[in-house]
């Protein structure tokens, strides 16, 4: 789902032609495939800011957020300071939560 809002994200503000050149970009400059993104947010992140600059990276990232919060169908709230890592956690965290069987959820 990372994945697909990063993709969805890009290629709405920026168009495919940089959506396509950035994943040649992680692959040729930074050894970074596609696939491991996901696994790989902090370098992920990084790579943005090299890309993209400080604020559009930031920008950039805000929206990657918000989409994989609505494909999951999730409230997002916007936390100063947070990173991408942080709010990928708390998205797990409350996904984990909503699986949990009613009785058993904590208050």
């Amino acid at each position: 789902m990372f994945l697909e809002a990063l993709d969805e994200v890009i290629n709405e503000m920026l168009g495919f032609e940089v959506l396509r050149s950035l994943y040649t970009a992680l692959e040729k400059q930074y050894d970074v495939t596609k696939d491991e993104l996901p696994y790989r947010l902090e370098t992920a992140c990084e790579i943005l800011n090299e890309v993209f600059g400080v604020k559009g990276a930031t920008t950039i990232r805000k929206s990657i957020v918000r989409r994989l919060y609505q494909k999951f169908d999730l409230e997002f709230d916007e936390v100063a300071g947070f990173r991408l890592m942080e709010y990928v956690e708390i998205a797990k965290r409350k996904l984990a939560q909503n699986r949990q069987p009613t009785g058993l959820r904590r208050p």
